[in-house]
């Protein structure tokens, strides 16, 4: 045998047990950013198996026991990372029903658009607001200038809650909709979100959570994002009306994260059933992921998802239309999640905020 074919194999053999690993290392139960961070492209490393697994069969590899526990490996790494978002496939049964028809007064419109605070060209999210007259508009990443720059739409959107900061994390969330609320700062000082009631044209108050957590990156682990978004969970289901959370996530739908969110929240993801609608990054189309969420408690059914072109930023806004069933007021989930999924909860807060304490002492 060459040498190149040699090495050629061992190269095939080497990836196959690097992707075994990253296909499963997020099964450890941390909050390690390098950790967390192999959540996200699980279509692009079952991609990757895929050809290996090929590569492996094709090539004239000896048909020992390590190699059928290799190709054994491959297969099920593969299968775990297809469970994860097979739910995203369009042929899986919806977790939120298609609307058949609705009356003007029950609809509600939205669309989420992170800008990129160095982004400066206005122009094309100002005429997709035009063109698409969402009822409520969330801007994430504003700075000022952005602010500056949509400060026209007042006009149209006479209800609004700002914080532009040149921290990457500015929030602008404005409604055409009656709209009473505050920003709040669930951990962090510098990371805002939005708890607002809002009236639709029917004369129902639903409750709107607009978030966008800091990601898992290095020398910021998970705890902080993963404790936002179970507290806002508990405020869902302690509330027990029709809710609505948006935003950047800074997460992947599949997640054990968002899964727990969901539980703790009751809430369903409209896009299970009807496809991934990636919204990061716009930049590069091989790796791209669905970042920006939206969830909607038992009361919603869905009109429309859209994700929609281009603006500049390395996110694709994304546009949602609903539907409120009736009885906006009525609690459609108990009042707690099981116990199981409650410790669980309550374990992400004290890993978060103790996450945060050890961020403030600068360790």
């Amino acid at each position: 045998m060459s040498k190149a074919r040699l090495w050629g194999r061992r190269l095939v053999a080497g990836l196959a047990l690097l992707l075994i690993i990253l296909a499963f290392v997020p099964l450890w139960s941390t909050d390690r950013w390098w950790v967390r961070q192999w959540d996200y492209p699980r279509l692009q490393v079952a991609a990757l198996l895929v050809i290996v697994g090929a590569a492996l069969l094709l090539a004239r590899f000896e048909r020992s026991r390590r190699f059928w526990a290799l190709l054994a490996g491959v297969a099920a790494a593969l299968t775990w990372q297809v469970l994860h978002f097979l739910a995203y496939l369009p042929l899986y049964p919806k977790e939120v029903a298609s609307a058949a028809s609705c009356p003007p007064e029950r609809r509600l419109s939205l669309l989420n658009a992170n800008v990129l605070l160095t982004n400066h060209d206005y122009a094309p999210l100002l005429k997709l607001v035009a063109e698409r007259r969402p009822d409520v508009l969330l801007l994430l990443e504003p700075g000022i200038e952005w602010a500056k720059a949509v400060a026209p739409l007042a006009r149209d959107y006479p209800y609004r809650l700002s914080e532009p900061v040149p921290n990457t994390y500015g929030m602008i969330l404005m409604s055409r909709l009656p709209m009473v609320g505050r920003i709040e700062h669930l951990l962090q000082p510098g990371v805002p979100s939005a708890d607002v009631l809002l009236r639709l044209r029917g004369g129902q108050h639903i409750i709107l959570h607009a978030l966008h957590p800091e990601p898992p990156w290095p020398g910021d682990d998970s705890g902080e994002r993963d404790a936002e978004l179970v507290a806002t969970g508990r405020k869902v289901r302690n509330a027990g009306r029709a809710a609505i959370v948006i935003g950047d996530l800074n997460d992947v739908a599949w997640s054990h994260t968002s899964r727990l969110f969901k539980k703790v929240a009751g809430m369903g993801d409209p896009r299970v059933g009807r496809g991934f609608y990636p919204t990061f990054n716009a930049h590069y189309p091989l790796l791209r992921w669905p970042l920006d969420h939206l969830f909607v408690s038992p009361h919603w059914e869905v009109i429309a998802i859209d994700r929609l072109g281009e603006i500049g930023s390395d996110h694709f806004p994304i546009y949602f239309e609903l539907c409120l069933t009736e009885h906006a007021e009525d609690r459609k989930v108990a009042p707690n999640a099981s116990p199981a999924i409650e410790s669980e909860a309550t374990e992400e807060l004290v890993e978060g905020k103790q996450e945060k304490k050890a961020e403030d002492r600068g360790e």
